[in-house]
């Protein structure tokens, strides 16, 4: 009998994993799966977690971490003292943030049980906030939504045109995410349609273009004859030329478009400020399903460059 079989057989505590390996195999098995969005959450919660455990390469024994008590803790650590992305100043995080990254916690705990590296506690979380609830009201009024549709871009700043048009043509195309505008391709063009996959489940949608994004569309598309996207949105992208029209690797272009999005609701909070004063807007807003008057709008005559 192995030393190791001796062990188990005299009942021998079983050395725990750390949190951070196991948080970073789990990460990289999500980027294997091409789940950048997932991987890039929990990449922040680890780093979260990490730093309320005293920084990276602390140690941090899963059998210490999963109990109702340092949860707590951890919970009112990123009340007061955890890092906002943006400025890395300790200010708290929003709750928002704190249930994400205890639900990806969750997760993580839960693939351990199934894993029979831990026992199961279903009230582990109970005292911990978890929720998944908006803070903001996404949806904007029928005459709010008219003063951005028939706004002059000529008249805006020029950083800030760009991102107008993008947002509304979001909109016009019944609520496009983002993400999704920002990975169309030219070739997704078909004549009055866009037919495209979207980037989070793949599935194949066919959206009509309206006229009143035909403008939009015609002033603010890709000009450079070598990229294979509709609009200059990925600024990191190679040429066709020299990848024969293939496009970085997936994660590198994940993070321009994660860069693209902070830049893109930084620069709506501006427009917001000048053209909504009071009024919350992010790319989230856009994507709001609520707006049963999009056929109201004739045209976008007002909308040029």
């Amino acid at each position: 009998m192995s030393k190791k079989e001796k062990n188990v057989e005299m009942g021998s505590p079983m050395k725990m994993p750390d949190l951070a390996s196991y948080m970073q195999t789990v990460i990289e098995q999500l980027e294997a799966d091409k789940k950048r969005s997932a991987a890039h959450t929990y990449t922040y919660a680890l780093k979260s977690i990490a730093e309320f455990y005293g920084g990276a390469g602390m140690p941090m024994p899963v059998d210490e971490v999963f109990t109702p008590g340092r949860l707590k803790e951890y919970e009112e650590w990123m009340r007061r003292e955890g890092m906002r992305k943006r400025k890395r100043e300790p200010k708290g995080l929003s709750l928002n943030t704190i249930s994400t990254y205890m639900r990806n916690l969750k997760a993580v705990y839960h693939q351990m049980v199934g894993e029979k590296v831990l026992p199961y506690n279903p009230k582990l979380f109970d005292d911990v906030y978890t929720k998944v609830e908006s803070q903001t009201k996404r949806a904007l009024e029928l005459e709010q939504m008219n003063t951005l549709l028939c706004t002059d871009l000529r008249k805006l700043p020029s950083d800030l045109r760009c991102v107008l048009a993008y947002f509304l043509l979001m909109f016009l195309f019944r609520g496009m995410p983002f993400i999704d505008l920002a990975y169309l391709r030219k070739q997704d063009v078909k004549g009055n349609r866009i037919v495209y996959s979207r980037h989070k489940t793949g599935r194949q949608m066919t959206v009509r273009i309206p006229k009143e994004a035909m403008e939009l569309m015609k002033e603010f598309k890709n000009r450079n004859p070598d990229s294979i996207y509709l609009f200059p949105i990925l600024h990191r992208q190679e040429s066709k030329k020299k990848r024969a029209g293939k496009v970085k690797k997936d994660k590198e272009l994940y993070m321009d478009y994660l860069r693209a999005l902070r830049g893109f609701n930084l620069k709506l909070e501006k427009i917001a400020s000048l053209l909504l004063p009071g009024v919350k807007l992010s790319s989230y807003v856009a994507r709001h399903k609520g707006f049963p008057f999009l056929l109201k709008f004739n045209s976008l005559q007002n909308i040029s460059a």
